[in-house]
């Protein structure tokens, strides 16, 4: 990004102070120099002796300028236009729009067709030295073409966009200290389009079917900072997604880093290859059966309920205690058998008042309810390895079943508690409750992704292009993280979300002056000043 300078211009007796800013002519093929604003009569040293006035014809254009400059000064920070521009191979022009992207879906998420006149309206084509050359969507187009495209000699498809986002990866972790920790998920948006191989008919938002694309995300624990972002089949179960993340981590020498998973997500196949590639994996076990329910039982409250094993997070307080046993098949797990104690004591008295209500007379959909609340064995099933009978037997009689007060025995210890598993062996209880729970934080990104970032939905109709947007995406996310943790060194409790809210009539205005125009930016409050400040994006505003 060019920097402006002062250059003084002599009239007669009198001088002149003006502010330039030096830039490349691409159609030319030289640097030029071009002015920025008039600042006034100045002494012979430059030394502005009154600010001019300047008689306006009327307002031209005013557009917000307030979100896309933190964002821009994040990409200045982590220089997002030279890594593209390394590895994408492309001039510094193109990797300016990639900027100007990422910036706006960050920011304002104008649609393709509309980014040039949103760009054009405002400070960006000087700010990131774009030229005299009018933007057209072309432009844009050729920066999808630069993160994916299909080879014309081998016809293979060629995504540095997973190439760029490793650049940026490395240049983020080299500049913040992360814990071990980074989370992967998976998050459906829906497709609006015609064809494309991603979309397909699954589980959307609303809990329906229709068609859908897949993101996975890996984001660290702490900043909530991307490792990578990748399109996926909207059909695909979210387990079989976890293989390919593996193997790009492992690509990238991405080492020592902890995964922690949602439960759908968890199978004995992902569990073998993350431990076999050296990635330790932390992760909840789903469902009950024999084995499990003898781990969960193992402790009673006495042993449980200690202060050594007390884990204490925004979620509340829980007792967690570790134990390495065999798990998966795998012949050493870590397993923590966790108890809420506000969770027992629901438990408790939902299964109580149940039974107790069975007791009573009651209406036959309210008996068909509380039989699949307390489930009623099932004798073929008895023998089969890993089954756990429920609290109902068949008999005789009118109702057809009984209370089994044994069954009901062996539920009781289990009230409010779940386990959660991990291949590290060095992990305690209490550190493997924090370190899958912090998993929250990408959630918060997805919430982020699917709110101010706006992910979908998904208008793409070739893998290219798909693929190329989910480059676009996680840069967007990066510049969202990494502003935000900027944000907090100053004001720690303050959210991004919240402190751009502020700048939302931060105004770029373009006044008609007779044949000229001239622009600046809407008069800034001391808050405003403040966050810009803050965030880095103040140096980019001018008033009059």
């Amino acid at each position: 990004m060019a920097k402006t300078y002062v250059e003084v211009r002599r009239r007669g007796d009198r001088f002149y102070a003006y502010e330039r800013e030096p830039y490349w002519d691409s159609k030319r093929k030289q640097g030029r120099k071009r002015t920025i604003r008039f600042l006034g009569p100045c002494d012979r040293y430059g030394r502005v002796l009154r600010s001019p006035k300047v008689h306006l014809d009327g307002v031209s254009s005013s557009v917000p300028v307030g979100r896309p400059l933190v964002f821009l000064a994040a990409a200045e920070k982590l220089r997002v236009r030279e890594h593209a521009r390394a590895v994408l191979g492309v001039d510094d022009e193109v990797a300016g729009r990639f900027v100007l992207m990422a910036v706006n879906q960050a920011s304002d998420r104008v649609p393709d067709e509309h980014l040039p006149a949103w760009a054009e309206a405002g400070p960006f084509p000087r700010l990131l030295s774009l030229g005299p050359k009018r933007l057209t969507p072309e432009d844009f187009g050729n920066v999808h073409r630069a993160l994916c495209h299909l080879s014309e000699d081998t016809h293979i498809l060629e995504d540095r966009g997973l190439l760029l986002q490793e650049r940026l990866t490395r240049a983020w972790r080299s500049q913040s200290r992360e814990p071990p920790e980074a989370y992967y998920d998976v998050t459906k948006q829906a497709y609006y389009g015609w064809t494309n191989p991603y979309a397909q008919v699954g589980h959307d938002s609303n809990g329906g079917l229709s068609p859908v694309v897949g993101f996975g995300m890996v984001v660290s624990e702490g900043h909530h900072h991307p490792y990578l972002c990748r399109a996926l089949p909207g059909a695909q179960n979210d387990s079989l997604g976890v293989a390919g993340t593996i193997e790009m981590l492992r690509a990238r020498a991405y080492e020592r880093i902890r995964l922690v998973m949602d439960r759908g997500m968890i199978s004995k196949e992902n569990v073998d290859l993350s431990r076999r590639e050296g990635y330790p994996l932390i992760g909840l076990v789903k469902g009950w059966d024999s084995k499990t329910v003898a781990l969960a039982s193992l402790f009673d409250e006495e042993e449980l309920e200690r202060p050594e094993y007390l884990a204490v997070t925004s979620r509340g307080s829980v007792y967690a205690r570790a134990l390495t046993t065999t798990l998966f098949g795998i012949p050493e797990v870590r397993v923590a058998v966790v108890e809420n104690l506000k969770r027992r004591a629901l438990d408790r008295e939902g299964r109580d008042q149940a039974l107790q209500e069975l007791k009573g007379p009651v209406t036959t959909v309210r008996l068909a309810e509380l039989k699949r609340e307390l489930r009623v064995q099932n004798p073929k099933l008895r023998k089969q390895k890993g089954y756990v009978p429920g609290l109902l037997v068949q008999s005789r009689g009118r109702r057809g079943f009984r209370v089994d007060p044994q069954a009901v025995a062996r539920d009781r210890p289990l009230d409010g508690r779940f386990l959660i598993f991990s291949t590290d062996l060095s992990l305690s209880g209490p550190e493997m409750y924090r370190a899958y729970f912090a998993r929250d934080g990408i959630e918060k990104v997805f919430r982020t992704g699917k709110g101010e970032l706006c992910l979908g939905p998904v208008r793409y109709h070739s893998r290219e292009r798909l693929d190329a947007y989910a480059t676009i995406f996680y840069t967007a996310s990066l510049l969202w993280s990494w502003s935000e943790q900027t944000l907090k060194r100053k004001y720690p409790d303050r959210s991004l979300a919240e402190a751009l809210s502020h700048l939302e009539n931060v105004a770029w205005v373009r006044f008609g002056t007779g044949k000229s125009a001239r622009e600046w930016a809407s008069r800034l409050t001391e808050e405003q000043k403040r966050i810009l400040s803050a965030l880095g994006a103040e140096r980019y505003l001018h008033s009059p």
